[in-house]
């Protein structure tokens, strides 16, 4: 459990540092973005006034309102496929730590140490181990760990590592995958980055 918290831990001071770096090109980006369109309409507003009668400014200032908006609407369209695209990268790099991890020599006794501490918490009989295909070396060793008799099947649902019990009378699963726990950073990663585009 403490080898978890360690690995989870500095997933996400990586995964903050990384969001924090990539806040402040976002921020920076829509300043300079505003600064742009707002120099480029006063210019255009003010070569305007000058030659135009009353009434035609009112029209231009109707017009600059629509540009304003559209320009609005396409910096806002920018912002969030910058802000995607960041994201995206924070979470490869995540994966990709994930992976060597599980490449790691660390990784099988990480494996049965958890497996030890999941069959103290949800010690149930009759129940399915999924495992990736390259943990399956790992599969009598991790039923020992259980402590009760476990049928071992493959999952396509782990890429990257860990492993899930499931028990088909009770319909409890425990989800233990590095997958499943990199999906659920992602959700308190949105919720808490500040990368809000409003």
């Amino acid at each position: 459990m403490e080898k978890k918290e360690q690995v989870f831990l500095y997933m996400k001071e990586e995964i903050e540092r990384l969001a924090n770096l990539e806040e402040e090109k976002i921020l920076d980006e829509a300043k300079r973005l505003e600064e742009e369109a707002y120099n480029q309409i006063k210019a255009e507003a003010k070569k305007d006034a000058e030659a135009l009668l009353a009434k035609e400014l009112v029209e231009i200032s109707s017009n600059a309102s629509v540009e304003a908006s559209s320009s609005q609407e396409e910096k806002t369209k920018k912002l969030v496929e910058k802000r995607d695209e960041y994201v995206a990268n924070i979470f490869s790099e995540a994966k990709d730590k994930l992976v060597a991890f599980a490449n790691s020599k660390d990784y099988q006794a990480y494996l049965v140490k958890h497996m030890e501490e999941i069959g103290k918490l949800y010690p149930m009989s009759d129940s399915t181990l999924e495992l990736r295909e390259a943990d399956m070396k790992y599969k009598d060793e991790l039923i020992k760990a259980y402590g009760t008799a476990l049928e071992v099947e493959v999952s396509d649902k782990i890429t990257i590592g860990g492993f899930i019990v499931k028990n088909k009378a009770t319909n409890v699963v425990v989800d233990e995958s590095l997958d499943f726990a990199l999906e659920n950073q992602k959700d308190w990663f949105y919720k808490t980055s500040g990368l809000m585009i409003k």
